[in-house]
């Protein structure tokens, strides 16, 4: 009865005895790939009773576990995914219709602005219209006004015009008769003058011979107030005598010398102790004969 029980349990205990066999096995073996091979002493076990075990259905085992724990953890990413995609598209959504939403009030508001441009602009056009046609009424009036001033004024023009001419001409029958007489006047001062000329010329002939008449008288009573011995033949001396009216000496100026100092101050003497010089009565002549040459000759 005792023995019952442990054989019992000896075909388990040996099945975990094979499995962790395996397993050390399994982690001598990576282990040796790392570290030089060691002698590995066997542990000292009790004799154990084994059975045979499937390493390839305990692998199939565990590569089962894996795959249903991928499967199990890509289900899970995929429920995952989903709901992130699901929640992706749900804000994805709610922004589309929040767009859609501004893009309408967008829109309402556009079309609001559109519309109060259109009534602006229409306002705007028919204001533009009215004053349109007021400036058109007020240019045709100004139109018609400047009209009648540029009738008004060319009549005004024409009537300026007329009473210039006629001003004109009346101004140039005036200018021609001052023209007239002047011409005339000066045709009278002109025949004037060269009567006056004519008589001056006379005069002045006149004079020149009445003075010739006297020349030698005047020249005798100069010499006879002169006496001064030496002999001065050949010499003679020039003087510009000024006397007065009734033949007084005023001056005498000496115009070319002699070459003898003594005979021009004596000639010169005698000249003023001649005074007055015999000179002709006439008034006219005395503008001619108030200052001449006077030669004297020793």
């Amino acid at each position: 009865m005792s023995r019952s029980p442990r054989k019992a349990a000896s075909p388990i205990r040996g099945f975990i005895y094979a499995v962790l066999i395996h397993i050390v096995f399994g982690a001598l073996i990576g282990v040796s790939l790392w570290f030089q091979p060691q002698v590995i002493e066997p542990l000292p076990g009790k004799p154990v009773q084994a059975k045979a075990i499937d390493l390839a259905a305990i692998e199939r085992a565990k590569a089962e576990k894996k795959r249903k724990a991928t499967e199990k953890k890509k289900a899970a990413e995929k429920k995952k995914e989903k709901e992130a995609l699901k929640k992706k598209n749900a804000e994805a959504e709610k922004k589309r219709k929040a767009a859609e939403k501004k893009k309408a009030a967008e829109k309402k508001k556009k079309a609001a602005e559109k519309k109060k441009k259109d009534e602006a602009l229409k306002k705007k056009n028919a204001k533009a219209e009215k004053k349109r046609k007021a400036a058109e009424k007020k240019k045709a009036a100004e139109k018609k006004k400047e009209k009648e001033a540029l009738k008004k004024k060319k009549a005004a023009e024409k009537k300026k015009k007329e009473a210039a001419l006629k001003k004109k001409k009346a101004a140039e029958a005036k200018k021609k008769a001052k023209a007239e007489k002047k011409r005339k006047a000066a045709e009278k001062k002109a025949r004037k003058a060269a009567e006056a000329q004519a008589q001056l010329e006379r005069d002045e002939q006149e004079a020149v011979s009445a003075f010739g008449a006297l020349a030698w008288a005047i020249q005798q009573q100069v010499s006879s107030n002169w006496s001064e011995s030496g002999d001065f033949s050949g010499m003679s001396v020039s003087f510009l005598v000024k006397v007065d009216r009734d033949g007084n000496v005023i001056s005498v100026t000496l115009t070319k010398k002699s070459g003898d100092a003594h005979l021009d101050e004596s000639a010169e003497n005698a000249i003023f102790k001649a005074s007055p010089l015999p000179f002709p009565t006439e008034p006219r002549y005395y503008e001619y004969l108030k200052e001449f040459n006077f030669v004297f000759k020793p």
